[in-house]
């Protein structure tokens, strides 16, 4: 297990998708505090350093897809992966190493915007407004959505052997996380009551407020909600605006992504017939 994780470490220092993901968070992480104090001046509007600090949870998903799918399929392309098995290497622990790296690149990604973010937000912007506690969780959650999400990509890329398909996969399995956390964001934004307008014979308009249909009630929004929370997708929304309903759940729904995908993908692994 030792030899297997130096050599991706050491695979993972010299690899130009890990490097290039690390430069373009980095390069997003210093863009976005001069960006949103350029905007704030320019309306004349308080800024405030939290405001875009966890936007990374937004497109980590995307960098870590393309990352976990290059990085693995180039093992299996080069056959890699194979003469690991054919030297005595375990299945498990071959799989544990590559997921092990995965997670600390992630995990790298987030960092690379974060850690640039606040030293330029905090100069521009001052310290944070929001509570502490909140900070904290709000970074705990982004940093183990980072590892959920590439422990699911690395289940992926480790069962299925085509580094093309893996790639394709991943990076639709990303956007579809945001899209339909997007979509669960606006059933729970909707409001409880709409307004209508229409014209009375004189030609004048008048307004009256009715029942939303569309508004979540009951059982209906606890479904919604949970699934929202659930979701990665949905999980990015909230950290990116701060807005969880559920913040202590979040850490722990991402926990158990990470043991759910490490053990299915372990699994499958070990019955997968490399070529």
């Amino acid at each position: 297990m030792t030899k297997l994780l130096s050599a991706n470490f050491l695979r993972l220092k010299k690899n130009k998708v890990f490097w290039g993901g690390l430069i373009l968070m980095a390069a997003w992480g210093i863009f976005m505090p001069v960006k949103l104090h350029m905007d704030a001046a320019e309306m004349n509007y308080a800024d405030r350093v939290e405001d875009g600090f966890f936007a990374c949870a937004m497109f980590v998903g995307i960098i870590t897809a393309v990352f976990c799918s290059l990085f693995i399929g180039t093992e299996y392309n080069d056959g890699t992966m194979r003469n690991k098995i054919i030297v005595g290497g375990k299945r498990s622990a071959i799989y544990l190493a590559g997921a092990a790296v995965s997670c600390v690149a992630g995990l790298a990604m987030c960092a690379a915007y974060l850690l640039p973010y606040l030293c330029v937000g905090m100069p521009l912007m001052g310290a944070f407004s929001a509570p502490g506690e909140a900070v904290f969780l709000t970074t705990l959650t982004v940093l183990l959505l980072a590892a959920a999400l590439s422990s699911v990509f690395t289940c992926i890329a480790m069962v299925c052997q085509n580094k093309a398909a893996t790639a394709v996969i991943c990076i639709l399995l990303a956007f579809g996380a945001l899209m339909s956390g997007m979509i669960l964001n606006q059933m729970l934004e909707a409001p409880p009551m709409h307004t209508n307008y229409s014209l009375d014979e004189n030609g004048e308009m008048s307004s009256y407020d009715e029942p939303n249909p569309k508004y979540l009630v009951g059982m209906k929004r606890e479904i919604v909600q949970t699934l929202y929370d659930i979701n990665p997708g949905g999980q990015a929304f909230q950290c990116a605006g701060m807005t969880a309903m559920n913040p202590l759940r979040l850490p722990l729904y991402s926990l158990g992504i990470i043991v759910l995908a490490t053990g299915a993908g372990c699994a499958l692994f070990r019955k997968r017939d490399l070529k």
